[in-house]
C-alpha cells in the first residue's frame, strides 16, 4: 500500500471532515493517509481541534520570533519514515519545509508536493518573504493549488503544469446548509424585530473588522446608498482591530446594526435577512458562505484579494466594481432596485455551491494524489529531477 503524508501547521474546525472524507476516498484505492498536526501559537486563531483517529497525529509546535518574523518547528520526522510522499503548506515560516526540500535534493523518496496559494497576494512582491517563497515554489515534486488563480501563479513561474493540481479550495458547510434548512420564516421576522429591521432592502458584512477589510470605504459607501435609498439598512458581524470604527458609526446611525461577532450557524440568520453581502475589502472564503446562502457578495478591483476571488464572476454570481465608493454604492443600489438582477446573482449563488463543494474538493485532491502517486518515479524507479525555476 502506497502512503501519503500531510503536514498541517494546525488543524481547524473547517478541515475535519475534509481529511476524513479524503481519507476514506483513497482508501479506497489502495493508497494510505497519515495527517499530521499541531497547535497554534498561543492567543491565536483559528484554534486547532483534536481528532481521534488511527491515521491522525497531533505534535506540539515550537514557536519563535526572530525580529518581526516567526518561525515554526513541527516535530514530526519519526512520524515519515517511510512514506512515498509529503504534503506541506506553501509558508516560509515553517522550518520542516526547508529541510525536506533539502533532503529531497539526496534522496530518490518521499517527493514533496506544496498545498499553497502561490504567493501572498497581501504581501508585497519583492519583498524579502515573497523573493523566498518564489524560490522554494519550484522545489517540489507536485503542486496542491487553492484555485485556478493559484495554479495560473505557480504555473507563470515555470513550474510544469502537468504537476499542479487545481483543488477548488473550500470550507466544510454542511451545518450552515442544514441550518439554513431549519431557519423559517418566523425566525426571520423574529431577529428582524428583534434588530428593529422594517425594510426588505438589508445588506450584510460578516467577518474580520481589520484593514484589509476597507471598514471605511464600507462606512463611506453605506452612506450613499442610504442616501440613493432611503429605506437602506446595513447589519455588520464580526470584530478585530477596526471595530471601533464600526461601533462609533452605530451610536449615531439608526439604520446601522452591529450586531458584534458570530460564528458557526448562529451566522445564518443574517445572511437569511439580508439581500446582499458588502465586503470592498478583501475577499477569500466567504465568498463560499455567499453561495451557501444565496447571498450574492459584492466587492471592488483590488489586487490583495485571497485565490478564492476566481470563484466570484462578475454579473453571475456576485459582483466586483471599479475601485470607487460611487462606483461601488451605484451597483449596490442597482441590485437592490431591480428583482430581475437579484433572481438572477441569487441563482448563481445557488450554481456555484454545488460546484464548490466540499465533496468536490476532496475528489479533486485524491485524483491530484493518484495522478502523483502513478507517476514514472513510482512506475519504473527512476527518481525524477526536482522542477528548479
Amino acid at each position: 500500500m502506497q502512503t501519503v503524508s500531510i503536514i498541517q501547521r494546525i488543524l481547524p474546525y473547517y478541515r475535519v471532515r475534509f481529511f476524513c472524507q479524503l481519507h476514506h476516498k483513497l482508501a479506497l484505492h489502495g493508497i494510505s493517509l497519515k495527517l499530521i498536526y499541531g497547535q497554534e501559537k498561543r492567543g491565536t486563531v483559528p484554534r486547532t481541534l483534536s481528532i481521534d483517529e488511527p491515521w491522525a497525529v497531533r505534535v506540539e509546535n515550537k514557536y519563535w520570533s526572530l525580529g518581526n518574523q516567526e518561525l515554526v518547528w513541527q516535530p514530526v520526522l519519526k512520524y515519515i519514515v517511510g512514506v512515498d510522499c509529503i504534503i506541506v503548506e506553501q509558508a516560509n515560516r515553517l522550518l520542516i519545509n526547508h529541510y525536506l526540500v533539502l533532503r529531497r535534493k539526496f534522496r530518490k523518496r518521499p517527493q514533496i508536493a506544496y498545498w499553497g496559494h502561490g504567493k501572498n497576494l497581501q504581501a508585497k512582491n519583492h519583498s524579502t518573504s515573497e523573493r523566498l517563497k518564489h524560490r522554494l515554489l519550484g522545489q517540489a515534486d507536485w503542486w496542491f493549488a487553492y484555485t485556478p488563480l493559484s495554479a495560473n501563479l505557480v504555473a507563470s513561474a515555470g513550474f510544469s503544469k502537468d504537476r499542479i493540481t487545481n483543488v477548488q479550495n473550500t470550507i466544510d458547510i454542511l451545518e450552515f446548509s442544514e441550518e439554513k434548512e431549519k431557519t423559517d420564516q418566523a425566525d426571520i421576522v423574529r431577529l428582524k424585530t428583534n434588530l428593529g429591521i422594517k425594510s426588505k432592502n438589508v445588506c450584510l458584512y460578516c467577518g474580520g473588522i481589520y484593514s484589509e477589510k476597507r471598514i471605511l470605504f464600507l462606512l463611506e459607501a453605506c452612506i450613499k446608498i442610504k442616501y440613493l435609498l432611503p429605506d437602506f439598512e446595513m447589519i455588520i458581524v464580526g470584530d478585530g482591530p477596526d471595530q471601533h470604527l464600526v461601533e462609533t458609526a452605530a451610536r449615531t446611525t439608526r439604520w446601522l446594526h452591529y450586531v458584534g461577532p458570530k460564528h458557526g450557524v448562529d451566522r445564518v440568520p443574517y445572511f437569511l435577512i439580508s439581500k446582499a453581502i458588502l465586503m470592498p475589502g478583501m475577499v477569500g472564503l466567504a465568498v463560499v458562505d455567499s453561495f451557501v446562502a444565496g447571498t450574492p457578495l459584492f466587492t471592488t478591483q483590488l489586487p490583495i484579494h485571497s485565490p478564492e476571488i476566481a470563484y466570484l464572476v462578475n454579473g453571475v454570481n456576485g459582483a466586483i466594481t471599479l475601485n470607487s465608493a460611487d462606483a461601488y454604492a451605484n451597483a449596490v443600489v442597482e441590485y437592490l432596485k431591480s428583482e430581475s438582477m437579484q433572481t438572477l446573482l441569487q441563482r448563481g449563488c445557488q450554481e456555484s455551491a454545488k460546484q464548490y463543494s466540499l465533496e468536490n474538493m476532496v475528489d479533486n485532491f485524491a485524483t491530484g494524489i493518484r495522478t502523483w502517486l502513478a507517476g514514472p518515479i513510482y512506475s519504473d524507479g527512476k527518481p525524477d529531477l526536482v522542477p528548479t525555476l
